[in-house]
């Protein structure tokens, strides 16, 4: 994760995808405009890579010709297609975060596990065994291809706390608070924790930065208020990192990170299970 930017451990394009993708699953939205969508989230081009070492769950359908988005939506839509849904189930979608000390939630010592870890960011998609999850991580490979990469997990998943958005943004609220008090602290020993030209302008922009693109229209109010907060705590923690400071707050700016990411899986949680409520 030490190859990964902060700005990457704290915001990744797909918490919006992940949503848009799971609509879609839902039927929710027509194909073109999940189309439209993941073009204008991620990138105009796409293309879907199988991972064959983990376990190729569609029979090398997918392997040796040139694939889109289209492709990815169909191989969602077949490993999904028997998974029970309900409120008590795995959402069909999830995300799946990662940063220093803070593994994500998947099958240790996979392959896909090892993905995310190494990237920061996966969107993870149920599978009727409940031993099984696949979990599909994007890389930029030029100016406009989005390469997807297919990894099927099998195994008991990492163990991971659920909160529910209250008590996430609780702890983001603690996390920041305490964060505060140890940046306020090496502010009164000499070193300035903000840049020195305009930190609020500063922040306000990287807030317009981690909040676009948009999200699929009927999205909890809860949920869309806690990527909001997480969003603004983002842009301190972009811009208190980049300060004079810098390295020196790590001790309160990585626990703060933490934070952010468990409100981002906890909003995306939480808004895909409201659509079974």
């Amino acid at each position: 994760m030490s190859r990964t930017p902060i700005r990457e451990q704290l915001w990744s394009p797909v918490q919006n995808t992940s949503l848009w993708l799971g609509w879609w699953l839902h039927g929710l939205l027509p194909t073109d405009q999940v189309i439209d969508a993941f073009q204008d989230v991620q990138g105009p081009a796409h293309t879907l890579v199988v991972d064959e070492m983990s376990g190729d769950p569609f029979g090398g359908r997918f392997t040796g010709r040139r694939t889109t988005l289209v492709d990815l939506l169909l191989a969602a839509r077949e490993v999904t297609k028997d998974s029970p849904v309900g409120l008590a189930d795995r959402p069909l979608v999830g995300l799946a975060l990662a940063g220093p000390g803070d593994p994500p939630a998947l099958p240790a010592g996979t392959r896909g596990a090892a993905a995310v870890a190494s990237t920061g960011a996966g969107i993870t998609v149920a599978d009727a065994e409940s031993d099984v999850v696949h979990v599909i991580v994007p890389t930029l490979r030029d100016a406009s291809l989005v390469e997807w990469v297919w990894y099927r997990c099998e195994g008991p998943s990492a163990p991971a706390e659920f909160f529910s958005p209250g008590e996430a943004e609780t702890r983001l609220r603690e996390a920041t608070s305490a964060a505060a008090a140890l940046i306020e602290e090496a502010s009164d020993d000499g070193l300035s924790p903000t840049p020195h030209a305009g930190p609020r302008l500063a922040v306000g922009t990287l807030s317009d930065y981690f909040g676009l693109p948009g999200l699929p229209e009927g999205v909890s109010p809860r949920a869309v208020k806690l990527m909001a907060r997480a969003d603004v705590v983002s842009s301190i923690i972009e811009v208190t990192r980049s300060s004079a400071a810098g390295a020196s707050l790590d001790p309160a700016l990585l626990p703060l990170s933490r934070a952010v990411r468990t409100a981002r899986i906890t909003a995306v949680d939480h808004a895909m299970r409201e659509l079974v409520r």
